[in-house]
């Protein structure tokens, strides 16, 4: 009998050992085969979560929820509709429900991206708003507009293309940056801004796509650990490797090494 206790310990031992292998890369994949899916939004994966996507299926700043078949995204505290995504092309298309009001919106809140998770499409660029200017302002705007609603009575709003200003340098109240298509920005017709800026925008996400692919090779599903804020791998019934696959990421990646 004492032999046999031994034996059932050193058993226990060997499997202790053998999870503590393959920390990230675990033996179920929590539910990560499972995709979002909420009006015409289908087959969203990795790096979103919600609904019936756990929250270790993704990043944790991409939750995805579903309100009457409609799908919303908060980026930077601001909340998106999301009226398309291309999962394929890794791109979501946006907006922001206080462009319903139009340029002159009762809050002003800027339409900034986090460089980690997302990047504009090719065909945007960024538009900046200024908001409460002294009339002697002087410096090379590209438009202005008559904006009442917005609290400055009789003030004009003016528009700058590309990169930001600050809007205290030239004594501006206020600004607010919004994406808006390169082809406006070449017209300069404010009128042509005005009426074709509508709050949809096409960003791309580009939070751990590399390691997704690597992953899916192997044959698992991709989730994120929130704990050491990198992507892994969920090996579904299969046994995890610690060999990754030939071509490698930099150790620079962020990526866990463990693959199924």
């Amino acid at each position: 009998m004492p032999s046999l206790f031994i034996i059932l310990h050193f058993l226990q031992f060997i499997i202790l050992l053998k999870l503590i292998q393959i920390p990230l890369c675990l033996s179920t994949n929590e539910g990560c085969e499972n995709l979002f899916n909420c009006g015409n939004i289908k087959q969203i994966g990795f790096p979103f979560w919600g609904e019936d996507r756990p929250k270790e299926c993704g990043h944790p700043l991409l939750n995805l929820n579903c309100t009457n078949n409609t799908s919303y995204i908060t980026i930077n505290e601001v909340k998106y509709n999301v009226l398309e995504a291309k999962p394929d092309e890794h791109t979501l298309r946006i907006t922001k429900e206080d462009y319903l009001q139009g340029l002159c919106p009762t809050k002003l809140v800027n339409t900034t991206l986090d460089p980690d998770l997302f990047v504009y499409g090719p065909d945007y660029n960024n538009l900046t708003l200024f908001y409460g200017c002294p009339p002697s302002i002087t410096f090379p705007l590209n438009g202005r507009f008559l904006c009442p609603s917005n609290g400055y009575s009789d003030e004009f709003v003016y528009t700058w293309f590309g990169y930001n200003l600050d809007p205290q340098a030239f004594s501006c109240r206020e600004s607010m940056v919004v994406p808006v298509l390169n082809s406006l920005i070449a017209v300069g017709d404010l009128t042509r801004i005005r009426s074709a800026i509508g709050g949809e925008f096409v960003v791309r996400w580009i939070a751990g796509i590399q390691d997704c692919e690597k992953c899916q090779k192997s044959g698992g599903f991709c989730g994120y650990n929130w704990t050491s804020r990198q992507t892994t791998c969920y090996c579904g019934d299969q046994p995890c490797s610690n060999e990754p696959p030939q071509s490698q990421e930099s150790p620079s990646s962020g990526m866990s090494k463990d693959f199924c």
